[in-house]
């Protein structure tokens, strides 16, 4: 015959859920309205903005020749990143539409986080290139043997930059994915890696 023992449970936690055993009852529940998550690319634009917002740039965009994303692609000799640019190269228009409203009240803000961007490009291109200054390849070989190596650079930064941002809506595999489609509309913006020749 089973012995029924009670036992006294503290809970001195803070409960929110619902977890049931036996009920003989009735069991109410309070459903808090569910907060609305800002758009992840949103959430990248805004924390670069407020990063980048003292680089000083100079207008002078010069004149892109235009490429498709595969011969940037294979000029480069992207392997890593290379499905991925191809599966999130379609939220090209959003993140420019983000960038360009972000932009709208915060003037010069798109050009500041471009420059950002290509500055960090610039300067992790120019320490690879250092680091391999007596391997006997051309500086184009150098980059093509280590261009998803540069992407991870630069992205690091950006994760870097949006980690340290507050931000409480949103979790980091949420922002990961807006990162993504923010890195692959640098690369298509030719603010990473180097132009197809």
């Amino acid at each position: 015959m089973a012995r029924e023992t009670n036992m006294d449970l503290d809970n001195s936690g803070i409960n929110q859920g619902v977890m049931v055993a036996n009920n003989s009852g009735n069991i109410y529940m309070t459903i808090q309205e569910t907060r609305k998550i800002p758009s992840l690319i949103s959430v990248v634009v805004k924390s670069l903005g407020n990063t980048c917002m003292e680089v000083d740039f100079t207008n002078s965009t010069g004149t892109l020749m235009e490429f498709k994303p595969d011969e940037k692609l294979e000029y480069n000799r992207v392997i890593k990143y290379k499905y991925v640019i191809k599966e999130f190269s379609v939220y090209y228009l959003y993140c420019d539409n983000i960038l360009n409203v972000y932009d709208n009240s915060n003037l010069g803000s798109k050009a500041r986080i471009l420059k950002c961007i290509h500055m960090w490009y610039l300067e992790e291109k120019g320490n690879l290139l250092l680091s391999l200054k007596d391997m006997e390849k051309t500086e184009i070989e150098k980059i093509q043997d280590n261009a998803d190596y540069l992407i991870d650079k630069v992205k690091a930064r950006i994760v870097d930059i949006v980690q340290n941002a507050d931000f409480n809506e949103s979790c980091i595999e949420d922002i990961e994915i807006g990162i993504t489609c923010f890195v692959c509309y640098c690369f298509m913006e030719c603010k990473i890696l180097e132009k197809p020749v």
